[in-house]
């Protein structure tokens, strides 16, 4: 009777067992194409967000690429070779020294100083996949004649970074900073036919290496209807040993992030040994076109400069 009871019991239990097991097969049935979905969706609504981040950097280097917020003077060259200033549109430079407005745009310049050099062809293949239009500060560097000619006939602005680069001998004195000045500029004119009117003083208008006050040099500049350019945002890759990608790329974003100003103007370099530079490039402008209100352009007359000392007049 006892092993009677006792069978019963176990029998329930075995089928309480199989209810149970039946009940969480019910409910794993239910519950796995559920979890399954949400896990779907998940993924899709990642994928759309990357799709639309991609979308709008892509339209925003587009609507610089388009000209959207282009310059109004730009260089073209013509059917004989010679590049020339072609005006699309009445200047807004106006007397009273005000430079065009982008309603509530930030003007980001990129420029380039001591080339051109061995990287420049990959630094114009990559700013023309983006569209962008740059400012290449160059030396006297007759090896890389065809580089200066490209730069000018594919619409970037050149500018005078002295001839020599060397310190000794630009800033010697005031005849050696006129008698440089006169040779880069003679030698970009004669190169491409381009008459350049913007400078960068090697080590920038506040480097205490010159002999000659700087306020000098710049009341000269001025004279000769020159105008100088410094920087307010740096990759700071010119340093002994060269900087790492990252590097650059992160001195970049922070300064412009932390830049109050409505023009920004980047210093790079194009030399030869900065590879780093030519790597950090795209990786710089994405993120930047990624911003809000920002657009690219070529320093023309109508860029507002930076100025890290000014004249005395």
């Amino acid at each position: 009777m006892k092993d009677i009871e006792e069978g019963k019991k176990k029998g329930a239990n075995n089928s309480a067992l199989k209810k149970r097991y039946i009940k969480y097969l019910a409910l794993g049935i239910v519950l796995v194409p559920v979890i399954l979905c949400i896990a779907l969706l998940i993924r899709v609504g990642v994928l759309e967000k990357y799709i639309k981040d991609n979308l709008a950097i892509n339209q925003k280097v587009s609507d610089v690429s388009s000209g959207e917020y282009a310059s109004n003077n730009t260089n073209t060259v013509n059917n004989v070779g010679e590049v020339g200033l072609v005006e699309t549109s009445p200047s807004t430079y106006e007397e009273d020294n005000t430079y065009q407005e982008y309603n509530g745009i930030v003007k980001v310049c990129i420029t380039f100083d001591d080339g051109p050099s061995a990287n420049t062809d990959a630094i114009l293949d990559i700013l023309d996949d983006y569209g962008i239009k740059a400012t290449f500060f160059v030396n006297g560097h007759e090896d890389y004649k065809d580089e200066l000619v490209r730069i000018a006939e594919e619409g970037h602005t050149i500018g005078m970074h002295s001839y020599s680069h060397s310190y000794r001998t630009v800033y010697k004195n005031l005849d050696s900073f006129a008698d440089d000045l006169y040779e880069i500029q003679s030698y970009i004119k004669d190169t491409t036919g381009v008459t350049s009117t913007i400078y960068r003083f090697p080590g920038g208008s506040s480097n205490h290496v010159s002999n000659v006050a700087m306020e000098d040099c710049i009341d000269y500049l001025h004279a000769k209807g020159i105008e100088y350019y410094d920087w307010n945002a740096s990759g700071n890759d010119a340093v002994v040993g060269g900087a790492s990608v990252n590097t650059i790329v992160n001195n970049v974003m922070n300064q412009v992030a932390a830049c109050k100003d409505d023009t920004i103007i980047i210093l790079l370099h194009d030399t030869g040994d900065k590879k780093t530079t030519v790597e950090a490039l795209p990786i710089i402008i994405e993120k930047i076109a990624d911003m809000s209100n920002v657009a690219f352009v070529p320093i023309t007359e109508d860029v507002k400069p930076v100025h890290h000392i000014e004249s005395n007049n």
